[in-house]
């Protein structure tokens, strides 16, 4: 779900909206200009991307990484874009917990860590 926020007073606006049906997301970040959010699925050890509106997005849902399972990414739970001058809608960061709230497939559990994660810029996409 999503809600319009009022810039000066930071209320909500409107009624919340419906974007997707997902289970067990911890963090997300937006990016605006390609109308999707990056959400991390803690317990599923995955990084996932969601348009924000799903009938009229070039980019459709996909799991950006941990499947097949990924021994780096154990428990994704924040996430955010860098800082550099060309990091946003490109270069986010993750934390994660090496599997202390679910034990990865694999059964070992792993140093907590932070993530650099690249994702694709789009054709067209403004940056």
């Amino acid at each position: 779900m999503r809600v319009a926020v009022d810039p000066a007073t930071h209320e909500p606006v409107g009624e919340p909206e419906y974007i997707a049906d997902v289970k067990s997301v911890d963090d997300l970040c937006v990016d605006e200009d390609a109308g999707v959010a990056y959400l991390t699925r803690h317990p599923n050890h995955i990084v996932e991307r969601v348009p924000l509106e799903p009938a009229a997005s070039r980019l459709g849902r996909a799991i950006m990484a941990g499947d097949p399972f990924t021994d780096g990414l154990i428990g994704p739970t924040s996430i955010d874009w860098g800082r550099g001058p060309n990091d946003y809608g490109h270069v986010a960061y993750v934390t994660t917990d090496g599997g202390t709230v679910e034990i990865p497939p694999d059964g070992i559990l792993r140093p907590a860590r932070l993530v650099r994660m690249e994702f694709p810029v789009e054709k067209g996409a403004p940056r």
